[in-house]
C-alpha cells in the first residue's frame, strides 16, 4: 500500500495550480492577440478581382 503524505499532496497540489495558472495566462494573452482590428475602404471596393495563376498545358 503506497501512502501519500500531507507535504506531497500539498506539493502536488501547488504544481497542479501552477499549471492551470499559466494554461490560463496563455490563453487570455493569445485572445488579446488574435482581436480583429477594423479597416478602411480601398478605391476597388465593390468590384472582383479575380487572379489567374498563367499555367495552361499547351500540347
Amino acid at each position: 500500500m503506497y501512502v501519500i503524505h500531507r507535504k506531497r499532496i500539498c506539493l502536488i497540489l501547488i504544481c497542479l495550480l501552477l499549471g492551470i495558472f499559466a494554461y490560463s495566462y496563455e490563453g487570455t494573452r493569445m485572445q488579446n492577440i488574435e482581436q480583429s482590428k477594423p479597416t478602411t475602404s480601398t478605391p476597388v471596393s465593390g468590384k472582383v478581382i479575380v487572379i489567374d495563376a498563367g499555367h495552361r498545358n499547351s500540347r
